[in-house]
C-alpha cells in the first residue's frame, strides 16, 4: 500500500470518527427523549393522575388529600367533598367480604346521600374493566375510585380488606372499621357520626 493510500485510509477513519463524535450529542438527545417518553407512558398507565398527600390513617387526625381517577376516567379529589362526611371504603373484586358488603353499602348510601353523605370506594389494584363491571353488575351508585398500584392504600397503612374510614365534616378521621359491615355496625358506628 502506497503512502498516499495509507494516508487516504487514515483520513477516511478520522472523518468517520469525527462524524460519530459530532453525532454523539444528537444521539444522546434522542436517547434521552426516548427515555422521557417511556417514563411518561409507564406513569400514565400506573396512575400518574394519582396525587397522594396522606399519612398513615389515625382516629382524631386529618386524613390529608388525594387525587384518583374513577372508573369512568374522571379525576376525583378528597378535597372535593370538604364539609361532607365521607366513608372511604378499601375493597377489591378478589375479596369475598368486600363484594358481599357492597349491596349493603349501596343501600346505606341511598338512604343517607340526601344528608350530604359520600362513599368513595377505593379499589385495590383491580384493572379498571373489572372494577367497572362489578360496579355496573351490582348497580353501585357511589363513586368507585381506582388505586392501581395501591399507593393511596399503602400510604394509609391499609392492608386488610375491606377497611372503611369515616372522615367527618370537619375533615377529621372519626372511625376505622376493619372487616365487613353489617346493618347493625353501620347503624352503630356510622349513622351517629354523619348526622
Amino acid at each position: 500500500m502506497g503512502k498516499q493510500s495509507a494516508h487516504t485510509v487514515k483520513s477516511l477513519h478520522e472523518k468517520r470518527a469525527a462524524r460519530r463524535a459530532n453525532n454523539l450529542p444528537l444521539t444522546l438527545i434522542i436517547a434521552g427523549a426516548a427515555l422521557v417518553v417511556i417514563a411518561l407512558v409507564v406513569l400514565s398507565t400506573n396512575g400518574a393522575s394519582a396525587s397522594i398527600n396522606v399519612s398513615r390513617v389515625k382516629i382524631g387526625s386529618p386524613l390529608g388529600n388525594f387525587t384518583l381517577t374513577d372508573i369512568n376516567g374522571k379525576t376525583v379529589r378528597l378535597s372535593d367533598y370538604a364539609g361532607k362526611p365521607v366513608l372511604l371504603n378499601a375493597w377489591a373484586t378478589w375479596c369475598p367480604p368486600c363484594k358481599a358488603e357492597m349491596p349493603l353499602l349501596n343501600q346505606y348510601y341511598q338512604a343517607h346521600k340526601n344528608t350530604g353523605f359520600v362513599i368513595l370506594a377505593v379499589n385495590a389494584g383491580d384493572p379498571q374493566a373489572n372494577a367497572a363491571d362489578f360496579a355496573n353488575q351490582n348497580g353501585l351508585s357511589f363513586l368507585i375510585l381506582l388505586d392501581p398500584s395501591t399507593r393511596l392504600l399503602d400510604a394509609l397503612g391499609i392492608s386488610d380488606f375491606p377497611t372503611s374510614i369515616l372522615i367527618g365534616k370537619d375533615g377529621i378521621v372519626k372511625t376505622i372499621h376493619v372487616g365487613m359491615f353489617t346493618q347493625q355496625t353501620l347503624d352503630a358506628e356510622i349513622t351517629p357520626l354523619i348526622q
